[in-house]
């Protein structure tokens, strides 16, 4: 089973890196810069659009994804034999490196809840509607689900899915190492590679345990790495592929997690600052590219609809359950959506909520209490990570650090964009899972690396080499620690199946709504089969040959 569930990972990059050549080949004319990495996310980003697609007709089944796999594959031989795709040793030897991060055992605390079922309830049936009223997790789209879907295949059934969240790591990787090794071989490393040298030392040693990445780190990786081409971006000469490329990324990340939807202020700047506004716009608009992000928004959206019947859950606004009468009820997503902010800003938990939770997160009334319940917990953890990583990267650059700078326009107004969206999250959602980790990354390090003078570049490549090394060693050092306890949990459950992630035995009841069949259960949903719903108070209709739930 290890060989092949190692193997299986192996196929699937290569088969995600094809789609990302074909991305490149037809919608971004063989834009050059588009190194392993990069192929690697446009390859996702293909790979979710052909998942939303086809879901509107057919289910994910072992037939269907084997043959998107086999596509995928085959792009890969073609591309990579026309010398398209350049792999590098060193990304081979990264990826084994960091290999023992795919023995994942514990998973992230939604992921018997909501994020399994999607994906199996994906796999499973093809378009159905009124989801969100079968569970509440239900109701939280992201594009992640249905990539899971895809990696639904015989023999290792589901237990590919987790593999997804590694592999956002190892794209971001491949993406700033290539960078880091290119600007050292051609002597221009500068403020942009040490920028891209910390980020990936934090990446690799940070988020060190893919089994609790959920669909907020992942997306959060893609962030960094589209912040690092938006600064490449503004302080080279303008390509009209790199912008497109931009623009891609930034819809990807919103089909992840919509709370992304704020790094539309980005693209802004970038149109801000070209001296070719009109031809940037015209030439977008009559692209391919355009009609495939625009066909990504209409199937996001139609998703989104489908099952909760908001354009956009859970803005109250873009929710319209009058017209679309599957959907959720106005005072229920705005019960919902208080709820967030409530449990973000600390006024909530598992065994505790505030007796007047709407006075609660009124103005600053929240501030005392999160920064006692979760500043002092989990950011100042996280922050003492960054400051550590930042200390050791001074350390180690000591004789190129300078207290002297050039402000240049074009990085204060992205680090002014970067203070923007820290003061939205922090007054409206300031929980680490919704974009604070990222965007205190750059809040500090943007500025850090600044002081740095990299006119004498001698002995440049070893430092980094070091500093890789010892965010590497962190890596699997966490990861030797994380798997040896969950062996010493087997008792509970844990790696007995070994390599393959832990599943809770559901029990559950099988039983007959309106003629179709549904399974109950009582708790999480685990890999029970589909439908799963907590109470059967539910209502199925069918029309046009696809179901539709609703409450009674």
């Amino acid at each position: 089973m290890i060989i092949l569930f190692i193997l299986l990972t192996f196929i699937s990059i290569a088969s995600i890196i094809g789609y990302g050549a074909v991305f490149n080949k037809f919608l971004l004319k063989n834009n050059e810069c588009l190194n392993l990495g990069l192929l690697g996310f446009t390859g996702l980003l293909s790979l979710s659009f052909i998942s939303y697609f086809t879901h509107l007709f057919i289910s994910h089944n072992f037939v269907h994804n084997i043959t998107v796999l086999f596509f995928g594959i085959l792009s890969f031989i073609i591309f990579y034999k026309k010398k398209n795709i350049i792999i590098r040793k060193e990304n081979i030897y990264i990826l084994f490196l960091l290999i023992l991060g795919i023995f994942i055992s514990k998973t992230h605390d939604d992921f018997g809840y909501y994020h399994l079922p999607n994906a199996l309830h994906f796999s499973e049936n093809k378009l159905e509607f009124g989801l969100g009223n079968l569970n509440h997790g239900f109701k939280h789209h992201s594009s992640i689900f249905y990539l899971y879907s895809i990696f639904y295949l015989p023999l290792i059934k589901f237990y590919l899915f987790n593999i997804i969240n590694f592999l956002f790591l190892i794209f971001a990787i491949f993406y700033l190492y290539e960078n880091i090794d290119d600007d050292l071989k051609k002597n221009q490393y500068n403020f942009s590679s040490l920028l891209k040298t910390i980020l990936l030392i934090l990446f690799i040693s940070i988020f060190n345990r893919v089994g609790e990445y959920g669909t907020d780190i992942t997306g959060q990786l893609l962030a960094g790495v589209f912040i690092c081409l938006l600064i490449d971006f503004i302080n080279k000469t303008f390509s009209e592929k790199n912008f497109f490329l931009i623009l891609s990324l930034l819809v990807y990340l919103i089909t992840i997690k919509t709370y992304f939807v704020v790094y539309l202020i980005f693209p802004l700047i970038i149109i801000f600052l070209s001296k070719q506004k009109k031809l940037i716009l015209i030439n977008f608009f009559y692209s391919k590219i355009f009609i495939f992000l625009t066909l990504v928004i209409i199937l996001f959206i139609i998703l989104n609809i489908a099952a909760t019947g908001c354009i956009i859950y859970p803005i109250n606004n873009l929710c319209f359950p009058e017209f679309f009468y599957w959907g959720i009820q106005i005072e229920t997503i705005n019960y919902l959506s208080n709820w967030y902010e409530i449990w973000s800003k600390a006024g909530a938990g598992p065994d505790f909520r505030e007796s007047d939770p709407m006075l609660y997160i009124q103005g600053f009334n929240w501030i005392s209490n999160w920064i006692d319940k979760y500043f002092f917990t989990k950011v100042s953890d996280f922050l003492l990570a960054i400051f550590i990583g930042m200390i050791i990267t001074l350390f180690v650059f000591r004789k190129q650090f300078t207290l002297k700078t050039k402000l240049k326009k074009n990085i204060v107004l992205v680090y002014l964009g970067i203070l923007l969206l820290i003061f939205i999250w922090f007054f409206k959602f300031p929980s680490l899972r919704y974009g604070g980790h990222i965007l205190l990354i750059l809040f500090f390090v943007v500025p850090f690396s600044l002081f740095f003078n990299f006119k004498n570049n001698q002995n440049l490549r070893n430092k980094f080499k070091i500093l890789l090394l010892i965010s590497i060693l962190i890596f699997n050092y966490k990861n030797i620690s994380r798997i040896n306890k969950e062996f010493d949990y087997s008792a509970a459950g844990y790696f007995k199946s070994f390599p393959l992630f832990h599943i809770e035995n559901v029990n559950f009841d099988e039983t007959i709504i309106n003629g179709e069949k549904v399974y109950k259960v009582k708790g999480m949903c685990w890999a029970t089969p589909t439908p799963c719903l907590r109470n059967i108070n539910k209502k199925i209709e069918k029309k046009y040959g696809f179901k539709i739930y609703l409450n009674n």
